[in-house]
């Protein structure tokens, strides 16, 4: 059941509630996570306050094991926040930043601006670098196979040769002969493989011999859950079974994301029918990148904060991985069958019994050491592309 608690502002009106309800029904209720640097909002998520404005979620404040929910325009208030996250807080409202893209782009943006030093601009930097050349990279394999796969005569084209005016001419005119057998225009054919790469880049096509950004962190979230459950196996520093919990909810993820991934892989393995029936599978393709995107939200975080602390000392873990906990992506109910939720039903409750409560919230003191290190996690999880 949830139950909530008001607290209130100098002026009577309520700055926000406490819910202790864990497990959100569906991502937009699970919000997106905003990479602030003021302690304190390391952890927080922004969603729709269902009025055309924003909320912020931050788990464990004021001693409570549960989230509380604060008005965006109450966050100042409520927070001593850093001259970045005050510029960030501006700009996500103003753009009413809700999803994980939006807050991506958000992110780079005003990590540009040198607030967050010089280490994050460079980081930013590489980061939109590495994401324009994989979506230029998609484009070309998913152009390579739809000539492969429908041009009647066997053709195999280099980067190169998409590179020259030579190549491009030649590439128009099997496209022609593909568009023909489509019973499409070329102008349209072109159009709709240009939407479907830009759709998927940040997945790219499961024959490229590099990972894009989402496949990549798929491969670090395995990794990650195989390292945290052999921690928690031989550590002996884990009577309540945190480790075994993440690595849980990490299983979950990836076998969520690995049925999301083949829809969005399925496609690319019938072209023929895709592009013939475009206006149908291009909002399915959009909505599985929009599920994967969710669904991956939070666990670049995550892992960049058990990977600072794998070399480091037992107590250094054990904090880490309290942290951990706290920060959690859970799957939405939405995004299980029965069987699955049947099976998971008793994780919120779990999770309301581990959390370890933010103290001293209110106290106004700023923690220098730890923001330095949330910074350099932020720098390092915008970097990761590249």
């Amino acid at each position: 059941m949830t139950q909530t608690k008001h607290s209130a502002t100098k002026d009577g009106e309520a700055a926000g509630h406490l819910n202790t309800r864990y497990w959100p029904a569906t991502f937009e209720e699970r919000g997106v996570v905003v990479p602030f640097t003021t302690p304190m909002l390391a952890f927080a998520r922004a969603r729709s306050d269902g009025n055309n404005g924003l909320e912020v979620i931050v788990p464990g404040l004021s001693g409570s094991s549960g989230v509380y929910i604060i008005g965006w325009s109450g966050v100042r208030d409520v927070f001593r926040m850093s001259v970045h996250d005050r510029a960030f807080h501006d700009m996500i409202e103003t753009r009413k930043a809700s999803t994980p893209r939006e807050m991506r782009r958000c992110a780079h943006e005003i990590a540009m601006t040198g607030l967050s030093g010089p280490d994050a601009i460079d980081a930013a930097e590489r980061a939109v670098e590495q994401e324009e050349n994989e979506r230029l990279l998609t484009n070309y394999y998913l152009v390579n196979s739809v000539v492969k796969s429908l041009a009647k005569a066997d053709v195999q084209l280099s980067v190169a040769e998409l590179s020259s005016a030579a190549g491009q001419k030649k590439v128009r005119g099997i496209m022609a002969g593909i568009a023909n057998d489509l019973r499409v225009s070329s102008e349209q054919l072109y159009a709709d493989i240009e939407k479907w790469s830009d759709m998927i880049a940040p997945v790219g096509v499961a024959s490229m011999p590099h990972e894009c950004r989402l496949r990549r962190l798929m491969t670090r979230l395995k990794a990650f859950r195989m390292n945290i459950t052999a921690w928690g196996r031989n550590s002996n520093a884990d009577p309540d079974g945190l480790a075994f919990l993440v690595a849980d909810v990490a299983l979950l993820t990836l076998d969520v994301g690995r049925d999301v991934l083949g829809e969005i892989d399925d496609h690319a393995n019938d072209l023929k029918t895709a592009l013939a029936k475009w206006s149908t599978v291009g909002p399915e393709i959009a909505d599985g990148m929009n599920r994967i995107s969710w669904l991956l939200d939070g666990w670049d975080h995550v892992i960049g904060l058990w990977e600072e602390v794998l070399d480091g000392a037992l107590h250094e873990q054990k904090d880490a991985l309290e942290e951990i906990v706290r920060m959690l992506p859970l799957v939405p109910t939405k995004e299980l069958d029965a069987q699955n939720g049947k099976a998971w039903g008793e994780l919120e409750s779990a999770m309301r019994k581990f959390v370890k409560p933010l103290q001293n919230w209110q106290s106004g003191e700023t923690d220098i050491e730890l923001q330095l290190r949330i910074e350099r996690r932020r720098a390092e999880a915008l970097s990761e592309a590249s």
